[in-house]
């Protein structure tokens, strides 16, 4: 029986995603779960037989600057648990934003269409990393589940060398959030690959099969809901929808969601795994504040670790998941 490779991300950030402005707003949500993780640790290494290891990405990004004097206002802020998560084997990554502020409408604009405003919080953030943590950074999952081709070759050049932020099933959007302004839409994300795979340089969403290229796109997991008696028109739309070939995996298995059955998250899950000829999971919560997101976490992760194949998961950064897959 193989190992099956366990990438929890944890996207460190403010509270609010509308900030205000030199106020300094607490990031109590990245507290809790700093201490809910820490206890989840042991659980997680007696269920499994092997080291739980986390991935913390970080904002820096202008929003971040504005907001708080500095980019990398939460290294200074959280350093002692970031350097004790380091101790214990867990991995650091970008989790950046592409927020603006508008002055005459007094709020954050998520400008996407503006590529030379995307690549300014992609270097901002890259070099705040290097300063505060000590080192480049090599692993990214972008803001809001956007990307385009251009800021993921811009990633390869500054040294990202794995990258996150895909979530396979979810459809264009025009904005991340109802009420939030962006000027352009997040991209349609139905058609990508489920497993792994290195981005055409025309097209991140394509796989290139010479896998010349440094920079590796690792989708995060998705799974299918329970067809019941019309599933073979739900096959047919699923397989219009996402391809043939990835209809079993159209529905992003996120933990902040209340999943109920038939689609509890375990059989969920089930289908996650059996979907994959090489199976990995990868999740990523945010640090909210929000109770009924944190029980749904809290939810997720307890059946995650009740799952019949739990002595099979490692939880471990991408880089070691992606070794591990190699092996299998």
């Amino acid at each position: 029986m193989s190992l099956v490779p366990v990438i929890l991300c944890v996207d460190v950030e403010p509270d609010p995603r509308l900030l205000s402005r030199g106020t300094h707003e607490p990031w109590t949500g990245y507290e809790h779960i700093q201490r809910y993780l820490d206890d989840l640790r042991a659980h997680i290494e007696a269920r499994t037989g092997s080291p739980a290891r986390y991935s913390w990405f970080l904002r820096m990004d202008p929003q971040i600057a504005e907001s708080y004097g500095a980019p990398a206002w939460a290294v200074e802020r959280y350093r002692t648990h970031l350097e004790t998560v380091g101790r214990l084997g867990d991995e650091l990554g970008l989790h950046p934003h592409a927020y603006r502020w508008l002055d005459q409408e007094g709020t954050w604009l998520h400008d996407f269409e503006n590529q030379d405003w995307v690549e300014h919080c992609l270097r901002t953030s890259m070099d705040a990393f290097a300063a505060s943590i000590g080192r480049p950074c090599s692993l990214m999952r972008f803001g809001d589940r956007w990307l385009n081709t251009a800021t993921v070759n811009l990633a390869e050049r500054l040294g990202i060398r794995l990258d996150l932020t895909v979530e396979p099933g979810m459809p264009a959007a025009p904005s991340p959030m109802p009420g939030e302004l962006a000027s352009g839409p997040l991209p349609d994300y139905r058609r990508v690959p489920r497993t792994p795979y290195t981005p055409s340089t025309t097209d991140f969403r394509r796989p290139v099969r010479d896998n010349t290229r440094p920079m590796l796109m690792v989708p995060l997991t998705s799974s299918h809901r329970r067809l019941l008696w019309r599933w073979p028109l739900g096959v047919l739309r699923r397989s219009l929808e996402n391809g043939l070939h990835h209809w079993r995996q159209d529905t992003p298995l996120y933990m902040s969601h209340r999943w109920q059955a038939p689609d509890a998250f375990e059989r969920m899950l089930d289908r996650a795994l059996a979907a994959q000829r090489r199976p990995y999971l990868a999740f990523a919560i945010r640090t909210d504040d929000d109770v009924d997101i944190l029980a749904a976490v809290d939810s997720c992760l307890k059946a995650l670790l009740a799952h019949r194949a739990a002595r099979r998961f490692v939880f471990c950064g991408p880089a070691s998941a992606m070794a591990l897959l190699r092996q299998c």
